[in-house]
Parts: C-alpha cells; structure tokens; sequence
C-alpha cells in the first residue's frame, strides 16, 4: 500500500520538493504515550516534525520532509515508532498572500 502511493507522491513530486507525511499512534494518555513523543522528537525525525496534536486516544503527527528524504522517514519512523501508521503522503502546497 505505502509503496503504490509512494509511487504516485513521486510521481506528483515534479512541482514540488516538499512532501507531508502524516502519521497516527493509537493509545492511552499515559506514561507510555509521553515516552513515544520523547522518542519521536529526540530520533532523528524530531526536526521534520511540523505539527503533533492528540485526539482522544491517538497522537497524530505531521512530518514535513524534502522529497528526497521521504524513504529515510519512512525506515526512521518504522524503528522509532513501529506502532505507527502511516495515513497520508502528500505533496506540500505553499501558499502565498499577495
């Protein structure tokens, strides 16, 4: 699944260099929850991290990644977080006011 979408962010990827990888970890507010978020920000994927909220019994964390470095999030994310799941690849789109 991650590969064939993937595949088409790569594809999409011509216009921009900036993707947003969003990311969900199902669980418990609990010590074991604020250990993931201290393993996530103090890993190597701690820089990408552009936005972490919490709903309900989820943390749900965006990275923002160069193209280029989208198979390293990925590894990184899987041993840092294996619990995690991957729900969008998308191609950054920056807006500006005129």
């Amino acid at each position: 699944m991650i590969t064939a979408q993937r595949q088409r962010v790569t594809r999409s990827v011509l216009a921009s260099e900036r993707l947003v990888l969003s990311a969900i970890v199902e669980g418990d507010e609990d010590e074991a929850s604020r250990d993931r978020i201290r393993r996530l920000f103090y890993s190597p994927l701690g820089v990408y991290v552009s936005q972490a909220s919490r709903e309900h019994d989820s943390l749900r964390v965006e990275f923002d990644v160069a193209a280029a470095d989208l198979d390293f999030t990925i590894r990184t994310l899987r041993s840092v977080l294996p619990e995690a799941a991957i729900e969008t690849i998308r191609v950054r789109v920056f807006t500006h006011k005129h």
